[in-house]
């Protein structure tokens, strides 16, 4: 009997689990068909409620059901300027009349808009746009689906002026500080045959056409290259001298008659000339007396672009020289129109130290190395100096340690975990003349007037830095 009881046991458990997943697979009860009421856009920035709920197909008082309120959210999910749609909706009354809700998250990574060689103007085509684009911004994803919708409208508007444009569109970096999405003819551009220049008087032409044609023929002809190529070449040039406010009020091109490039004819307005303002140093790692004591510019002198960008230089290097391997110096600059003054930041940022480590000598004999590492001086834990191996690799050829010695070479390998740094000497050829001091006995000095005798290098062959 027992045996029995246990199987009719197990046997209605079984039967009351089939109950329970039958009941939890049951199909949810649909909402009844009835009116809609009202409907409310939540969450929106960019888009007005208006043009959303255009889009979604809804209007008042139409029959709606669960399948045309789900229909709806794939419309407007299907434009690809929402990442999220969700609805909620309540219902009273017989027939049921229904309040929708919509809530939408909008895609934020967008992009401005720009249009090049096409045969009608940029104002012109975002007038064009906003009146027949549904749901127009000025900044727009960079997807397919919305860079077609855009190109086929102005497909649709340039055709009227040149039948037979095709337009694309694709997200452009040719701007370095910003993407856009860029509409253009899908052909490709033409090519810069040569750039003049006109209205230059501080600069003369030669030295602006040379440094703008370097790098101007044969790139693409596109806004953003030529501007970039303008910038890039043109203004340092400008800088240099003072005149940070140099511009180009007018650009024009044409057919080169003796190729199938453009010539590009530029007019340069020099303005008025700069002088420094104010100096200023963000950041660690240098004294701010040996700072000014070394700055080669003063406040109200005419302002020197390459003054500023080889002082930087000079500061990056005088870290490195202290350890400070991946030490970066960057420059802002705030042009000050009204004062005509050019205010100049130094932004330091020095990062760890780094540590002499250990010493690889490669191509010297176990007879020969231990000379040059009793003549390296540097002990471990030192701050590493990155000029150094070159230095000790001069100084053991100038004072003749080795004969027949073909070459040298140094190089080093910073561990970015311990900061720790191990310098590579390589050497071709060569045998030691002497193992300790030079034979006259001398001293020599570094190339800045250093002891060459110090605890660490008590023969005082070799000198650090």
């Amino acid at each position: 009997m027992r045996v029995v009881s246990c199987a009719l046991l197990l046997c209605l458990g079984t039967l009351m689990c089939q109950a329970q997943d039958a009941g939890s697979t049951a199909p949810k009860r649909q909402p009844p068909p009835g009116a809609l009421r009202s409907l409310t856009i939540k969450g929106n920035h960019l888009y007005s409620s208006a043009d959303i709920a255009k889009v979604t197909g809804l209007h008042l008082e139409q029959r709606v059901t669960a399948a045309v309120l789900e229909a709806a959210r794939n419309k407007l999910l299907a434009t690809d300027l929402f990442n999220n749609v969700t609805d909620a909706y309540s219902y009273a009354g017989a027939p049921p009349q229904y309040d929708v809700t919509m809530e939408v998250t909008e895609n934020d990574q967008l992009f401005p808009m720009a249009f090049e060689r096409l045969p009608v103007s940029s104002d012109a085509i975002r007038q064009y746009l906003r009146s027949h684009v549904l749901l127009y911004s000025d900044r727009i994803p960079g997807t397919d689906i919305v860079m077609h919708r855009y190109a086929a409208a102005i497909q649709d508007f340039v055709v009227e002026t040149k039948p037979g444009m095709k337009v694309r569109a694709q997200v452009s970096n040719e701007d370095p500080k910003q993407l856009t999405v860029l509409f253009t003819p899908d052909a490709p551009a033409p090519t810069i045959a040569r750039v003049t220049v006109s209205g230059n008087q501080v600069v003369d032409t030669g030295t602006i056409l040379r440094a703008v044609n370097s790098v101007a023929i044969g790139a693409p002809l596109t806004d953003a290259r030529l501007k970039m190529i303008l910038n890039g070449a043109i203004k340092p040039v400008y800088a240099a001298k003072g005149y940070v406010a140099v511009s180009f009020p007018k650009i024009e091109s044409e057919k080169a008659k003796d190729n199938l490039g453009m010539v590009v004819h530029v007019q340069i307005a020099d303005g008025p000339q700069f002088k420094f303002g104010q100096i200023r140093f963000h950041g660690s790692g240098l004294d701010e007396e040996e700072i000014k004591s070394n700055i080669t510019f003063r406040p109200g002198q005419v302002f020197n672009s390459e003054q500023v960008d080889k002082f930087r230089v000079d500061l990056a290097h005088r870290l490195r020289r202290r350890g400070y391997l991946d030490a970066s110096v960057n420059t802002e600059t705030e042009n000050d129109d009204s004062k005509r003054l050019v205010n100049v930041t130094f932004n330091v940022v020095p990062g760890e130290v780094y540590h002499f480590q250990t010493l690889d000598i490669q191509g010297l004999d176990v007879a020969t190395a231990p000379t040059i590492e009793k003549l390296w001086g540097e002990k471990p834990g030192k701050p590493f100096n990155p000029d150094y191996p070159d230095f000790f690799l001069k100084r053991v050829q100038q004072q003749g340690l080795f004969d027949n010695l073909a070459s040298t070479q140094s190089d080093y390998t910073p561990d970015a975990a311990t900061h720790g740094v191990t310098v590579h000497l390589y050497f071709r050829g060569g045998k030691s003349t002497q193992p300790a001091k030079r034979k006259d006995g001398q001293n020599p000095t570094g190339p800045e007037g250093e002891n060459p005798t110090s605890p660490t290098n008590p023969d005082g062959q070799i000198p650090p830095l």
